[in-house]
């Protein structure tokens, strides 16, 4: 005979057992779509026009959905009514904004991003030139959705010639009283997905000017994002850079704050059509990264913005 104990603790079970299924709300992959890319552009209503990019193995290619409205929230809304599936955000790697609206200020655009649940403040940031629609529409190889975000990781197809800038990055520097940033500018390409074509100079939250691809070069040295690249002394030699490093010191002197760089560079003699000695290739070489750098410190001076973070170094003092 089986004791009544016994048969209260099974059962006692059996209801804690219904309480702990935890998979009731999960949906199928099949029944999701996973957008990669995000484009954002405030039309002249100021309302935003949203666009997702979405890899399609259907297609062999992208699905694309879009919608505006008066917020951001709001598009999104409009598209997830229309999509067949459930849309989901997490997957987000790379955020691309019209140059027009990073001209007028991107604080609610960043804040919206930073702030939602369902994204990854990991992703990436650039700034399409040019036609919006056309340039995120655009795709020259089977798989688009992939050779996007390839672009712009360190692991892919990203050169120390071009700027990388995170959403977490941006909402920092957007709030921050001593360093501004830096965004990657880019247009549609020809043989290539896009053309990069320097970066953007920001001042809080807004462009106000911009810097070239060598420029960027000595950019990402003094952010310690250098990761080797070719440079070309002269119609005949060409450097590897492997490696490099900079030293700072900063002073406050009676005249005001000073700040003294030094560039170490790890390099190895690519090309030397000429057989140019090491020593004169050397010079040309350092003569070529101290004009870069000039040029550069001109153009922030100019712009007054301090995307280098130089304001930084003199907070304790």
């Amino acid at each position: 005979m089986i004791r009544r104990s016994f048969i209260a603790v099974v059962l006692l079970m059996c209801s804690i057992s219904a309480l702990l299924t935890g998979c009731w709300d999960t949906k199928d992959i099949n029944k999701r779509l996973m957008p990669v890319v995000m484009g954002i552009c405030k039309e002249k209503d100021q309302t935003y026009r949203v666009i997702l990019q979405i890899p399609s193995p259907e297609k062999k290619g992208s699905q694309y959905l879009e919608s505006s409205s008066a917020t951001i929230n709001n598009a999104i809304d409009n598209i997830r009514s229309k999509a067949e599936k459930s849309i989901d955000l997490l997957h987000i790697r790379l955020f691309l904004i019209c140059e027009k609206t990073i001209k007028e200020g991107i604080s609610d655009i960043i804040d919206y991003s930073v702030q939602a649940n369902d994204i990854s403040i990991k992703g990436l940031l650039g700034i399409v030139r040019g036609d919006f629609a056309e340039v995120i529409h655009h795709h020259v190889q089977a798989n688009p959705e992939l050779s996007s975000y390839d672009f712009f990781s360190e692991e892919a197809g990203w050169t120390p010639n071009n700027t990388i800038l995170r959403l977490w990055e941006a909402y920092r520097d957007i709030n921050s009283y001593t360093q501004d940033m830096s965004v990657p500018i880019l247009s549609k390409g020809t043989d290539t997905l896009y053309k990069f074509e320097g970066s953007a100079i920001m001042s809080k939250d807004r462009m106000v000017g911009e810097i070239s691809s060598e420029e960027v070069l000595v950019y990402n040295v003094f952010r310690g994002k250098y990761t080797g690249g070719t440079i070309e002394v002269s119609d005949y030699s060409s450097v590897l850079i492997k490696k490099a490093s900079i030293r700072r010191h900063v002073d406050w002197t009676a005249s005001g704050p000073r700040m003294k760089s030094q560039i170490k560079l790890n390099v190895v003699i690519s090309e030397n059509k000429n057989d140019e000695s090491e020593e004169k290739i050397a010079a040309m070489l350092k003569e070529i990264i101290e004009k870069r750098a000039q040029n550069l410190m001109k153009e922030l001076q100019k712009d007054k913005a301090d995307v280098l973070g130089i304001g930084q170094l003199f907070r304790k003092r």
